[in-house]
């Protein structure tokens, strides 16, 4: 039986033991619909209505379809109608729901609500298979569960204090670990749209899709991410763009939920360059992270900025640990002792990343990470230090007897006044 024939009996529709099932209300989207489970399916199903006429067909088949595609467009609540679709059916059933109303919010809502996907029309071939191929992955039995499905993935924000301590390269050389040498699928997130360096530090192009997504993010999806990445290797990927600076870039920062929650299909860490700039992208980034990396410098400047950025994890995401990195420490920079410039930040420096300034330039110029061109650097060893500590599952190396070095005697301490960066009583 042709699909053109199905459609045109809808009162045999229970009789039918179908695969996919679609409710579509519109031609347009029915020529879409058709199409795809046309090449897709050996027995699909395409029918005139909505939610409605999902429930009934529910209520009068033998055995539900596998995935079942209903169109919202005249509903006036669309959230309430997938919730009655949703209570109808077991989990071997996939719900995607087509709709008008292009809105994160609604978006968040139908995934939690346990619906598979939600497109926006009008709904593109492309767009449709891929929503469809999600859903049939999610529901066929995983024989052996990777570590991205057992476990969270992890998602490390690396916000700098100030421009030039070194945070791209932090996070480019944490990505290049988790992702090329523990061999973890990782994604590398460049979110300063303009004067990002990520895609620079390892001599790829730019990609023109991350803007795209972060202005439409009814738009993100498998697909959608997998032609905006520049991709390293088999484990590493980047997302990361060179928007022009002739206009302006406004996006909803809510699109960074959906952005991550399709960065964390099949990934197990995605690692964000983090601007500090734009406040409320970065207070959405914070939300989201599982850790946090701060990198600043031992100056007062460097320690005003740690301050205020610290508080403003606090405030955004209280309970995500965050590891606090000093660099250039020993060196010409460095102008505030170690000791006193974690009493006025009111916590300790985790890691103190020793001046190197061949290393970092050779690393700059030669289009390599860090870990790579300066692999045998005491800063590359103090970053393997910190993926060793973000847990990925690389047993530390025991140090041999003996080689222990005690604290080097610490020298006077010199008086500083740093009232201007006391903390406020709460």
């Amino acid at each position: 039986m042709s699909i053109a024939e199905q459609t045109s009996l809808p009162e045999t529709a229970s009789s039918v033991n179908a695969d996919c099932v679609a409710f579509v209300n519109d031609g347009q989207t029915h020529n879409v619909v058709a199409g795809v489970l046309g090449d897709m399916f050996t027995t699909p199903l395409v029918l005139d209505g909505g939610t409605k006429e999902s429930l009934q067909y529910l209520m009068e088949v033998m055995t539900p379809p596998r995935i079942m595609i209903v169109d919202l467009g005249e509903s006036n609540a669309p959230l309430a109608a997938m919730l009655s679709l949703t209570t109808a059916f077991t989990d071997e059933t996939k719900l995607i729901g087509i709709g008008t109303v292009n809105d994160v919010s609604l978006y968040r809502e139908l995934i939690g609500a346990g619906v598979s996907d939600y497109l926006v029309k009008p709904v593109t071939e492309k767009a449709l298979t891929a929503a469809i191929t999600r859903a049939q992955q999610s529901a066929q039995p995983v024989q052996e569960a990777s570590q991205a499905d057992a476990q969270e993935t992890k998602r490390i924000a690396v916000i700098g204090s100030r421009g030039g301590v070194g945070a791209s390269t932090v996070a480019v050389s944490l990505a290049w670990i988790f992702g090329e040498e523990r061999k973890k699928k990782t994604v590398l997130l460049d979110l300063d749209l303009e004067f990002g360096t990520v895609a620079l530090a390892l001599d790829l192009e730019p990609t023109r899709g991350l803007r795209e997504a972060l202005e439409t993010p009814a738009r993100i999806d498998s697909l959608f991410i997998s032609s905006a990445m520049a991709k390293v290797s088999e484990h590493l990927s980047v997302l990361a763009t060179e928007e022009t600076l002739r206009l302006e870039t406004n996006f909803d920062p809510s699109a960074i939920d959906v952005l991550f929650e399709a960065l964390s299909r099949g990934n197990e860490c995605v690692v964000i360059d983090l601007p500090r700039p734009a406040f409320a992208v970065r207070e959405r980034v914070l939300q989201q992270a599982t850790d946090v990396i701060l990198v600043t410098e031992l100056t007062l400047a460097g320690l005003r900025d740690s301050i205020r950025i610290l508080s403003s994890v606090d405030e955004a995401a209280p309970n995500v640990p965050v590891t606090v990195i000093a660099n250039r420490s020993g060196g010409s920079h460095e102008a505030v002792k170690k000791a006193e410039f974690q009493k006025a930040l009111g916590r300790k420096v985790d890691f103190l990343m020793p001046e190197d300034s061949k290393a970092f330039t050779k690393a700059a110029n030669s289009g390599k990470p860090l870990v790579v061109s300066a692999k045998s650097s005491k800063a590359v060893k103090l970053i393997r230090q910190v993926a060793d500590k973000l847990g990925t599952e690389e047993e530390p190396k025991t140090p041999a007897k003996g080689k222990g070095k005690g604290k080097a005697p610490a020298g006077p301490k010199k008086k500083m006044s740093f009232s201007l960066f006391k903390k406020k009583p709460k």
